[in-house]
């Protein structure tokens, strides 16, 4: 029954048992929210298939046909968040299969480069550990130069897998390692139990000393990546719950808020609803937030004359107005004009002018955006906003300061800003609350942006304020140890969390070391064969467990003094079909 499956699978039917899987695979992993198991699945399937037809001579029409499954997999997984995006839904989709098509290749580098290199590397452990940081080297690459960020990168969202306390030390990369570490490892397994056969044992005596020796420390370095990935899942077992909001002594209950006025079908609210539902929520938030292009301004005159209409009974709370303006592309000539989307903060003490345009979006969306606005160049700053006593607390238990406020720091991005890991890395300080107002047209891609938001605050150790603007956009509050989702579509929303005090303004690791500390670490893990030699025990738990493993046919060939010859099971002699998935 094993061998004719096996025989099914790399003799009779390979090209269609394996394109058919990358499509149900790439479509179920490859969504604008990619989950963690069906992304490894996938890739553990490229990675087998791709050392089958490395020596074959039809290895170039067989990764055509990786590359159709693959793209059609990720096109109709994209196929809902992309109709909307362009003017028709033809154009939309073509578009998102050409970028499909584009990471797919990207996404192939890292296997190609495995498959070619990995068997020069002096260790076992380092050629098994040498495609996880090649996979998260490439998109860590990619994510710095697409006009995307890591939207259609194959990484997995937080929420889908063990490894999110790492964000704050490793980011992404650290995520982007451990799916490569889990592919790499159950493709070992998967090889292995391709080239087996229901009568594979073979007496001791007939595996040569070398051999042994080599299937030994390809057992410990597989155990060893097992055991590593197994105990880097251990913390997540711990729930962090948010800060308490009932007390003051170790934290800063804050109210925040979006603004999110109800509207009838295919009206947008002016600024006039959003001044209302402002002041409506001034009472239980500090801290109110509009959604990306809540409204446009023609002139910085215009700009002012509203902030000052908003300045009137918004009592001591902070407005985080994201506004659109028109501004000359050319001084030249005052006709040609130009949109940038941007960000205020605006409270009560101000006087007319003194509003701090705090950001303008540097990440314009392509196509709908990078046709008609300009990006801007300059990093997000950090904002301090004097936050006063709650109503049920004294001033002198609130703060001794002469002011009795406690400071919240504030930075901002916007929207597709969130898609890039290196948002907040001009940052020399922690924020306490990053504001981040924005504007898609489909919930999958709230979702995603959603998602986004969340990974760029667990980061740097923040807290996000996400608010979105779009029909069936959501919206809530994210980072330090909330999750969770506070508003599907329109409808204004208030939260009271809870920030620590005194606020720890020290960077995270990542934030620190950023993406090439990181990447030194990994190649410091990779060239860590040292370790594996001498685990302790190793050995003799190994030979204590050789009786419970045989059991399970396909694992005996990952132990050692089981060495058989390594003839595959294709019938048909085409050079290199005999060379062994295992290395």
């Amino acid at each position: 029954m094993g061998n004719t499956l096996q025989s099914l699978i790399l003799a009779e039917r390979p090209t269609l048992i394996f394109g058919v899987s990358e499509f149900i695979l790439a479509s179920l992993s490859l969504t604008p929210t990619p989950t963690f198991v069906p992304l490894v699945l996938l890739l553990t399937i490229l990675r087998v298939h791709g050392m089958r037809i490395s020596c074959r001579s039809t290895r170039v029409l067989e990764l055509m046909c990786s590359w159709v499954a693959v793209t059609a997999g990720a096109s109709l997984a994209h196929y809902s968040s992309a109709a909307g995006a362009l003017s028709s839904s033809t154009q939309s989709f073509a578009a998102i299969a050409v970028m499909s098509a584009i990471t797919y290749v990207l996404a192939i580098v890292p296997f190609y480069v495995d498959i070619r290199l990995h068997r020069k590397l002096p260790t076992v452990w380092a050629q098994v550990t040498f495609l996880p940081v090649i996979w998260a080297t490439t998109w860590a690459l990619v994510s710095h130069l697409s006009p995307v960020g890591r939207l259609l990168n194959w990484s997995p969202v937080s929420s889908s897998h063990p490894f999110g306390w790492l964000l704050p030390y490793t980011g992404p990369m650290g995520i982007d390692w451990a799916v490569g570490a889990c592919a790499a490892l159950s493709s070992e397994v998967a090889t292995a139990w391709l080239m087996s056969t229901d009568n594979d044992e073979q007496p001791d005596h007939l595996s040569t000393s070398s051999g042994e020796a080599r299937s030994n420390r390809r057992s410990r370095s597989l155990l060893a990546l097992g055991t590593l990935l197994v105990t880097l899942t251990l913390p997540s077992l711990h729930v962090s719950l948010p800060a308490r909001t009932d007390t003051v002594f170790d934290t800063s209950p804050l109210g925040v808020a979006c603004a999110l006025p109800l509207v009838y079908k295919n009206q947008q609210p002016t600024l006039a609803d959003f001044i209302t539902e402002t002041k409506k929520l001034t009472s239980q938030a500090k801290v109110i937030l509009w959604p990306e292009s809540a409204v446009e301004f023609s002139s910085q005159g215009e700009r002012e004359a509203a902030f000052e209409e908003l300045r009137k009974d918004i009592q001591k709370s902070v407005i985080g107005v994201a506004f659109e303006e028109f501004v000359p592309q050319d001084p030249s000539n005052p006709r040609s004009r130009m949109r940038r989307n941007g960000l205020a903060l605006v409270h009560e003490g101000q006087k007319k002018g003194e509003e701090v345009v705090q950001y303008y979006k540097r990440n314009l969306v392509p196509f709908t955006e990078s046709f008609s606005a300009i990006p801007s160049t300059e990093p997000p700053a950090i904002y301090n906003f004097e936050l006063g006593p709650p109503k049920w607390v004294t001033k002198p238990e609130w703060s001794s300061t002469p002011n009795h406020t406690r400071p919240v720091t504030i930075t901002s991005s916007i929207c597709l800003d969130f898609a890039f890991s290196s948002a907040f890395s001009s940052l020399e300080s922690r924020p306490a609350l990053i504001l981040a107002p924005a504007r898609t047209w489909d919930s999958t891609v709230s979702l995603a942006m959603w998602e986004q938001a969340k990974t760029r605050a667990n980061e740097i150790g923040s807290m996000v304020l996400w608010c979105d603007g779009g029909a069936t956009g959501v919206s809530g509050v994210g980072g330090g140890g909330i999750s969770e989702i506070t508003q599907h579509g329109s409808g204004s929303w208030t939260r009271t969390i809870g920030l620590q005090f005194p606020f720890d303004q020290r960077r995270t690791v990542y934030a620190v070391i950023g993406d090439f500390g990181v990447l030194v670490l990994l190649v410091a893990i990779m060239g860590g064969s040292s370790v594996v030699w001498h685990l302790p025990a190793l050995s003799g738990s190994l030979s204590g467990s050789r009786s419970v493993l045989q059991a399970v046919p396909f694992l005996r060939r990952l132990l050692p003094g089981r060495r058989r010859d390594q003839e595959s099971l294709i019938d048909v002699a085409v050079p290199g079909e005999r060379q062994s998935l295992l290395h």
